[in-house]
């Protein structure tokens, strides 16, 4: 498998945070892997989410949303 024209699209979102009514930050990842069956690109999104040193840093501080296009 080659892995080519791959795209990630981060959208950071602030919203109310209801536990001590401040904010909280969300992002929503939109992947795009041309070429890819969805099934496998999901996998590899995820895959990819749970070893970037990024998601390991903010896991569980920010709600995080993959979406494979």
């Amino acid at each position: 498998m080659k892995l080519q024209d791959v795209v990630v699209t981060s959208n950071v979102l602030i919203g109310k945070d209801e536990s001590d009514g401040g904010f909280k930050l969300a992002v929503k990842l939109d992947v795009s892997l041309p070429g890819i069956e969805r099934a496998q690109a999901e996998d590899l999104a995820r895959k990819a989410h749970e070893f970037c040193p990024y998601s390991k840093a903010t896991r569980g501080n920010i709600e995080v949303e993959l979406n494979v296009l």
